[in-house]
């Protein structure tokens, strides 16, 4: 059964193309994981969640794939673990909900800690994802 991951991140304020560029690449480094299918750099364009918000997706052949993954990367500079490996403090995604977004559009200070990617990223939430189910409208055209 395949597997996505999906992270959530907010990048330091005025740092979201460096932010996008980094997370692409690191996308793009995992390439010969094996099981690794591939992922997405998505940016929220609706202006609902913090400014500059990023979703990055990654994608499995398997939660086992997924899995072999972790031991490889967990010592390293990445988007998905802290910089500092003894930091255990939790997902930011609470300041979705806060007054951090209007805090930030105002111009006030970002309460953010930008702790993954070499201090480029705020991590927000993270979700380990097996796919239940998948539709894709290719199959209806293709049947044609």
């Amino acid at each position: 059964m395949k597997r996505r991951d999906i992270f959530i991140f907010v990048p330091q304020p005025g740092k979201a193309a460096e932010a996008k560029e980094y997370l692409g690449d690191w996308l793009r480094s995992l390439g010969e994981h094996p099981g690794y299918l591939g992922g997405s750099v998505l940016e929220e364009v609706a202006g609902e969640l913090i400014p500059d918000t990023l979703v990055m997706l990654l994608e499995f052949e398997s939660t086992e794939a997924a899995r072999a993954l972790w031991p490889k990367i967990e010592t390293t500079i990445n988007p998905l673990y802290p910089d500092d490996k003894s930091d255990s403090s939790p997902d930011q995604g609470t300041a979705f909900f806060d007054g951090t977004k209007d805090t930030i559009k105002g111009g006030g200070d970002s309460p953010l800690r930008f702790t993954r990617g070499n201090g480029l990223l705020a991590r927000m939430l993270h979700i380990h994802a097996a796919v239940a189910d998948e539709f894709s409208t290719r199959a209806l055209t293709g049947a044609h």
